[in-house]
């Protein structure tokens, strides 16, 4: 780590955000104050700082005033700090001369109904920001290797199609599946929305070019046993499950596509008492044939009760809150397809959420063909009753305010998708966080739904959140592409934003690599004692070995001692001469 010699001269720029700041915080008066704030060369406010206008105004006056630190105040780092800093380096300053104030998010929208309150908070923002810019110092850019192969965990539709496309473009895929076969949920499915086609039809194809394909190496009956190092660099140990025996492989990213399990029912709606009654997953792999039989008896069904949300939206059921998103979907169709077989088909519901392109037409397929829509209060849930081989079902109807019964042939439970059995493991594995529904949280829901905190770590399909099919073969190809963006590069930056040992200071007391969430932190024993190192590649910044040491062995890039210090007494102790924003 360097210094910068020159003493510091920094510009400040405030931005409006259109109405989203300045509607609430007057940027004028925040910039005036900047402007008389000791090492501050220049100060303006601009509408959109983010826009080309706004980038090409930091550049201009970077060299106009020969200025060497910049502070943006305007929206969410997570946004737009690449963005400055890519124009901060642009101009001829190193990326780490610069600082972002959110004024967005933590003042003007937080605040809204006090505009005099808000401005002076992003005053006091301002300020200690400029504090903290006159003590940045230059950081190098680091860059790794990449190697050229991808891990891809699931040989589900996603997986499959991940590989594929992985493989296509002349890098190496390393693919792990836990099950004697490819193919996943899909390849068990005899009926698939909207296409009617059997889902062995569908993905019989790709599993045959993924077997064909000599990049794509195909480990089934597998599991990862062992995840460790960093992007570019994994190290992978997998357990063949059938011959116990492990292989270590290096890998230069992964992806994580191990999908969903069917919610099995028990308890609900009478499941498991009756071969009648089952999911809508256990229908649809029922083999293919004109006459609808009854698993009880074998005889022709001629009444059949759909019943949604079973296990879905449920409130205070841990993991089950969650809409699974394809049942209404595949419920109608489901329910039309069967309307020209059978005599009477009965769909009980909460709520129908036929979200998809083109899925109303399922919803008016089915109402056309006579499918009866019954809609039963939120908690107030249908009666199944079992005796012998008769099945009576009693609920009450919301639009007709009535208590009802049918008996029908077959019960057909709509149950919710839920993350496989092993989540818990993967999530530990490959240091993965996870939603209230128990699914894999993405890096950011919209502006990086593909990837995660682990750097290099991709996550596609229904890993993420209950998905039908075609929106996980479209997850797959866009985290294919992340991969092959990382490998095509052969090397990858850093974030130089992390912690480092003084080996001077350190007193091997191993509270670190406790206190260390990324496993970032080891212990080198080739000295005498031990003292700690930090993977610079694994490390988030997040500072937690920093404030656990002890001895104060452990410096935080970016976040030093100094510049956090710097800041606070900024705050406690301003300038006379700009208090108020004067």
């Amino acid at each position: 780590m360097s210094g910068t010699e020159d003493e510091p001269r920094i510009g400040v720029f405030v931005c409006h955000c259109g109405h989203n700041i300045a509607g609430t915080v007057d940027v004028e008066a925040v910039a005036h104050m900047a402007s008389n704030l000791p090492g501050v060369a220049f100060a303006a406010d601009e509408m959109f700082m983010c826009s080309d206008a706004g980038q090409t105004l930091i550049k201009e006056k970077i060299k106009e005033h020969n200025l060497n630190r910049v502070v943006v105040a305007s929206c969410s780092p997570r946004m737009h700090e690449p963005t400055f800093r890519r124009v901060v380096e642009e101009a001829g300053l190193n990326r780490y001369l610069f600082d972002q104030v959110n004024l967005r998010e933590h003042v003007s929208w937080c605040h809204m109904r006090e505009p005099e309150l808000a401005t002076e908070k992003a005053i006091d923002l301002v300020r200690m920001s400029v504090a903290r810019a006159s003590k940045l110092q230059n950081l190098p850019i680091k860059k790794v290797n990449v190697l050229p192969t991808t891990l891809v965990v699931g040989g589900g539709i996603a997986g499959l199609r991940a590989s594929l496309d992985i493989a296509d473009r002349g890098f190496d895929v390393l693919l792990v599946e836990k099950t004697p076969k490819l193919g996943g949920n899909v390849a068990k499915w005899t009926h698939l929305f909207p296409s009617d086609e059997t889902g062995a039809d569908i993905i019989k194809p790709l599993i045959r070019d993924v077997k064909k394909n000599k990049r794509i190496k195909i480990l089934t009956e597998s599991k990862v046993s062992e995840f460790d190092g960093y992007i570019g660099n994994f190290g992978v140990t997998v357990k063949n499950l059938k011959t116990e025996k492990e292989e270590r492989y290096e890998v230069g990213a992964v992806i994580v596509t191990t999908g969903f399990e069917p919610f099995k029912p028990v308890g609900y709606y009478s499941y498991g008492e009756s071969p009648d009654i089952l999911t809508l997953a256990e229908l649809q792999e029922l083999p293919r044939s004109e006459q609808l039989l009854k698993i009880s008896n074998g005889k022709p069904v001629k009444k059949v009760v759909f019943i949604g949300c079973v296990g879905s939206r449920q409130p205070g059921v841990k993991g089950h809150e969650h809409c699974s998103r394809h049942c209404c979907s595949a419920t109608a169709k489901a329910a039309a397809d069967l309307r020209d077989r059978v005599d009477e088909v009965l769909v009980l519901y909460q709520d129908i959420r036929t979200y998809g392109k083109g899925h109303e037409e399922f919803h008016r397929m089915a109402r056309q063909k006579h499918v009866i829509y019954s809609k039963f209060p939120q908690n107030e849930y249908p009666d199944v009753i079992v005796k012998k081989s008769k099945i009576t079902i009693k609920w009450r109807d919301v639009l007709a305010d009535e208590d009802l019964e049918f008996e029908p042939d077959m019960v057909v439970l709509a149950s919710a998708m839920i993350p496989p059995e092993d989540v818990e493991e993967t999530s530990h594995l490959f240091s993965l966080t996870r939603s209230g529904d128990g699914f894999f949280n993405p890096e950011h829901i919209k502006l990086a739904p593909l990837t995660t905190h682990t750097a290099g770590v991709m996550i596609a399909g229904a890993a993420q959140a209950a998905k039908n099919a075609s929106e996980s073969v479209i997850d797959a190809s866009g985290a294919a592409a992340k991969a092959v963006g990382l490998m095509a590069q052969g090397e990858v930056e850093i974030e130089s934003t992390v912690s480092h040992v003084i080996p001077e200071l350190c007193s091997s007391c191993h509270t670190c690599l406790t206190a260390c969430a990324y496993n970032a932190i080891s212990m080198d024993e080739t000295k005498d004692p031990p003292i700690a190192v930090v993977t610079e590649a694994k490390c988030h910044g997040c500072g937690t070995c920093a404030a656990a040491c002890p001895s104060s062995a452990i410096v935080m890039y970016h976040s030093t001692d100094d510049q956090i210090l710097t800041m606070v007494e900024a705050f406690l102790c301003p300038s006379p001469s700009i208090q108020g924003g004067g």
